[in-house]
């Protein structure tokens, strides 16, 4: 998994807001990411490890222990369904 960080997520932040993929929730915190440059269903997790911040992608970007715009796309997704149980 890779750690998510401010420094590391920048760039994906802003082609994740260019492209706009769809997000399917799965299960907790799972997800499926449409990609948006062609069919590819990329399936994302995340889990919170001593306070750190973790995600994995199956795309190639992610393989290479790059933050990709899936990634970003899942997290956002995630991140609003954790608050939404705070709020409850």
């Amino acid at each position: 998994m890779i750690r998510l960080t401010t420094e590391n997520t920048t760039k994906a932040i802003e082609r994740c807001k260019q492209l706009k993929p769809k997000v399917r929730f799965i299960q907790e915190r799972q997800f499926a990411v449409s990609s948006a440059n062609n069919a590819n269903v990329y399936h994302v997790r995340f889990d919170v490890r001593n306070g750190e911040k973790l995600g994995q992608c199956e795309c190639k970007a992610s393989e290479r222990g790059l933050v990709c715009y899936h990634l970003v796309a899942g997290a956002t997704a995630n991140i609003y369904r954790q608050s939404l149980k705070q709020i409850h």
